[in-house]
């Protein structure tokens, strides 16, 4: 569901933040996923269901504004994304539109439509990989590698973190409840659309509900280096096993 975020303002999300490892660290962490998946549901259906649609509605803090918006966001395995929101900006309704089809991007802005630019398109990329682990589906893939983060506090909730690291891509962070093993924070460091910057980003997940024996967050929050930036909640999710690539075709 991070993904939403990155695509707003043209494809940033990206995951990496800096903590000393354990020794036990692969094993542990290892351990927190297998729980984590558990937490879900059952493996067999995450791991068959590797497309996801949500519709969801919230605001965004953005240059001193509070800007309202809704849309619906489509994705597919590490590589392919389509997020289509309509912003209100001081009344002047907005439709974005951003689609990422593997090593291909766009970004249509009411009836402007862009290529991505080679750096968008690699934002583009690792904020798609982040959101595919998120989902936890991959992580017992051996093209990723786990390493334990130990025990941190989250919105005071107790938690056990792990990095996910895989080649050519920038490592992610996740963070589960320590008592019932859902996902409470994916952290990463993004570069912000806006200012240029780079900048640590986090991502909160709550409200957790069952639909269709899966759990899932029905709300979420991010913030950029600890101020708010986004807030929202899921009208709709749905997963299924495959979505034809014309979804994802430039629009």
């Amino acid at each position: 569901m991070s993904r939403i975020c990155w695509h707003l303002f043209s494809c940033s999300f990206v995951l990496a933040f800096i903590y000393p490892l354990r020794a036990d660290d692969s094993g542990a962490a290892k351990e927190i996923v297998e729980k984590a998946i558990r937490a879900v549901g059952p493996q067999e259906k995450i791991a068959k269901l590797k497309a996801l649609t949500i519709k969801f509605k919230g605001k965004i803090q953005q240059m001193g504004m509070e800007i309202p918006f809704a849309g619906e966001v489509i994705g597919q395995g590490a590589d392919q994304n389509k997020v289509s929101i309509d912003i209100d900006v001081n009344g002047q309704k907005i439709a974005i539109n951003t689609i990422l089809n593997r090593d291909k991007g766009w970004t249509k802005i009411g009836d402007m439509l862009m290529d991505m630019s080679e750096e968008q398109l690699k934002e583009a990329q690792e904020g798609a990989q982040e959101s595919w682990i998120a989902s936890l589906v991959p992580l017992k893939d051996k093209a990723y590698t786990l390493s334990s983060l130990g025990e941190v506090k989250v919105n005071d909730r107790p938690a056990l973190g792990i990095r996910v690291a895989s080649k050519g891509h920038r490592d992610v962070n996740l963070y589960f409840d320590k008592d019932s093993s859902l996902l409470l924070k994916t952290e990463m460091r993004v570069k912000d659309e806006m200012s240029g910057q780079e900048v640590n980003q986090e991502s909160f997940y709550s409200d957790y509900k069952e639909v269709n024996g899966l759990k899932e967050a029905m709300k979420f929050v991010i913030k950029k280096d600890g101020k708010p930036f986004l807030e929202a909640e899921v009208e709709e999710i749905r997963r299924e096993e495959k979505l034809d690539d014309s979804v994802f075709a430039k629009p």
